[in-house]
């Protein structure tokens, strides 16, 4: 830096010297020794020039901006930019961090109901949060960029919602953004602890349709909480009952079998109310979701020994629940704590 301010200064009083010769005459009509005093001159600043680009470029280069700063205690909010979707609007995430947190505790990302409330959510589950001490990020799915089952259940692998629509290609698929929301929770959180993903009803059919066709996140746990249906991985069966056309192949589904899912049932969540589907398709995989959920589990289990690979998936039920987001979500945190906090610490 020294080096280039002299450069610098010397280049200039060079320069304004030779200046200040031509001001007075033309080249042509100053002296003899005025011609070779401005030729040595502007040799000078030329060199100096020169030597000045050189060391700046020599210099270490400093990158512009400043480091993400780490999340406040309590709620905070930030977008994210995400070209999945039917357009390329951002995504909201609704964070919630505990003031007892810290970058070795969990982090619990909390994919939305078919209401896709993620600000709703987030806030019911801040209490959980303290009890549980981890870190809360709930992504929203609008459905202006999510609309309908197609983009969000589905994971938009088709072009049409149902079994008339058309396979097509990955990078069209929605799946992808689970990816990108982990990498920047992970960023923004510093975190060092567990990751754990969970999506209930709606966010539990997004989910094991990730886990099953897609799932390449960097977590510790894919929880799927009281999905209403199931992809299941019968090749014989068109999308999105099966996975006919999909070109999943056995190396495919044994990377699928080895995440660390979790399929998550709510013991009371026996009920054939709206929302829920009463297909021909859907109810040969069972009559309530429980039913639906262990038939799912029970069929990867039995590819996985047809295949000869790893199964590491779990199943397990949180007692008293029914079709509740934020019990399953409280049944999924249990999984990860040993020992719940006083639930006013922190707040």
């Amino acid at each position: 830096k020294i080096e280039i301010l002299h450069s610098s200064i010397s280049m200039s009083s060079w320069y304004n010297e030779g200046v200040a010769i031509l001001s007075q005459k033309s080249f042509n009509q100053v002296k003899a020794c005025d011609k070779e005093h401005f030729m040595s001159t502007l040799i000078k600043a030329l060199a100096a020039l020169a030597a000045g680009a050189l060391t700046a470029y020599l210099l270490p280069k400093h990158k512009k901006g400043k480091e993400k700063k780490r999340l406040s205690v309590g709620e905070s909010f930030r977008f994210l930019a995400e070209q999945t979707g039917t357009c390329r609007d951002p995504i909201p995430v609704y964070y919630y961090r505990p003031a007892t947190w810290t970058e070795d505790q969990p982090v619990f990302i909390s994919f939305p109901d078919v209401t896709r409330r993620a600000e709703k959510f987030e806030r019911h589950m801040e209490s959980l949060a303290v009890k549980y001490n981890m870190l809360i990020a709930c992504p929203e799915f609008s459905t202006k960029k999510y609309p309908g089952a197609r983009w969000y259940q589905e994971g938009n692998v088709q072009d049409k919602e149902g079994e008339e629509g058309t396979i097509q290609p990955r990078n069209h698929w929605s799946f992808d953004a689970v990816n990108h929301i982990v990498a920047a929770v992970r960023a923004r959180t510093h975190a060092k602890g567990k990751v754990i993903i969970f999506g209930h009803s709606a966010g539990g059919q997004f989910m094991h349709r990730y886990s099953l066709l897609d799932g390449r996140a960097d977590v510790d746990a894919i929880v799927c909480a009281n999905a209403g249906w199931f992809t299941m991985p019968d090749d014989t069966t068109c999308y999105p009952y099966g996975t006919k056309g999909l070109g999943l192949s056995d190396a495919d589904l044994a990377s699928a079998f080895a995440l660390p899912v979790i399929m998550l049932m709510g013991s009371e969540d026996v009920s054939r109310e709206q929302p829920f589907r009463a297909t021909p398709e859907a109810d040969a995989q069972g009559k309530n979701r429980m039913e639906r959920c262990l038939h799912y589990f029970d069929a990867c289990q039995k590819k996985a020994e047809e295949l000869g690979v790893p199964f590491n998936w779990k199943k397990g039920v949180v007692e008293g629940a029914a079709h509740e987001g934020a019990k399953m979500a409280e049944g999924a945190m249990k999984l990860f704590c040993e020992e719940p906090l006083d639930e006013t610490v922190g707040m």
